[in-house]
């Protein structure tokens, strides 16, 4: 009772600020690096994008969030990219960051993906040649199904704890459906998501918790509980022929690491297991991330 008074008086010093401003300031910061922004439709959608022009001539990049994320949980690893890649372009998944809520109400994991694949063919189309995609969580699983898709598209795909293997239902059963309590909220995502929590988490992450069962956020995990779209099959992980380098955090305790082992059988495959680092890593080792993405990229062929 004491320790929970105490949390509870902890917690009121620290400010609980929305997500949504979070993304807005990133959305500045953007535009004040000189990125090009739009809201256009995608595959039905109307979806906030970002684009800006690199120096390099690899292949245009693709930054693909997860679940309950946005651009802005991508945004670390621009910098690194800029001097290898002639194009580097973020999205707000349907719903997403400021990306508005779709009129129909939540979409499946299927028109996520369908969201991604009209961004990847304009992209594409706009420079003239493949296109390697880095996804996180979910952005790594739809990045996956992608390029397992079209792989003609695709440059390389570079999973950052990538959702996409199979999920036994043990694991299934422990994805949260909500928290009544913000507070306790907080702690179960900072558990869950890194080892050592940027500090910048702190300040939304009542709100990330209270986010959690929007149903744009449920309706997918209503998907995987049900057994629909938990990873790619076997099958067509043995017939991925696109470049894939997966680094995972190991202190993950959203995705199993048990799916490292599956990323591991598809051909060719390089996979890179972090110490001390959890299901973000490019928010929680930021640095160390961008330069293994940046190197892994500017090996791909445009």
């Amino acid at each position: 009772m004491i320790r929970a008074l105490a949390e509870r008086i902890a917690w009121k010093s620290v400010p609980d600020l929305r997500t949504s401003l979070l993304d807005k300031l990133s959305h500045a910061a953007m535009l004040a690096q000189g990125f090009e922004q739009w809201t256009s439709q995608l595959a039905g959608h109307r979806i906030q994008r970002y684009a800006q022009s690199g120096q390099g001539r690899g292949p245009a990049v693709l930054l693909v969030h997860g679940l309950n994320g946005s651009a802005a949980s991508m945004a670390s690893l621009i910098r690194g990219l800029a001097p290898i890649a002639p194009r580097i372009a973020l999205l707000d998944l349907p719903g997403h960051g400021l990306s508005p809520r779709p009129s129909q109400g939540p979409v499946s994991v299927v028109e996520h993906a369908a969201v991604l694949l009209a961004a990847i063919e304009e992209l594409a189309k706009e420079t003239g040649g493949k296109v390697a995609l880095v996804g996180n969580s979910m952005g790594g699983a739809l990045s996956l199904s992608v390029a397992q898709l079209r792989p003609e598209l695709i440059a390389g795909v570079v999973g950052l704890n990538p959702a996409g293997a199979s999920v036994a239902d043990s694991a299934v059963a422990k994805l949260p459906r909500s928290f009544p309590d913000a507070n306790a909220g907080a702690r179960t995502m900072a558990r869950l998501l890194f080892k050592k929590p940027p500090t910048l988490f702190w300040l939304v992450a009542r709100d990330i918790a209270r986010g959690w069962e929007r149903d744009i956020v449920q309706r997918v995990l209503t998907d995987v509980r049900e057994g629909h779209h938990r990873g790619l099959s076997s099958g067509d992980r043995l017939a991925l022929r696109v470049p894939l380098y997966v680094l995972w955090g190991v202190e993950d305790q959203l995705l199993p690491l048990a799916s490292v082992d599956e990323f591991r059988q598809i051909p060719g495959a390089r996979v890179e297991l972090i110490e001390g680092c959890g299901h973000m890593p490019q928010l929680e080792m930021p640095a160390f991330t961008s330069a293994r993405v940046a190197s892994f990229i500017s090996s791909l062929t445009p």
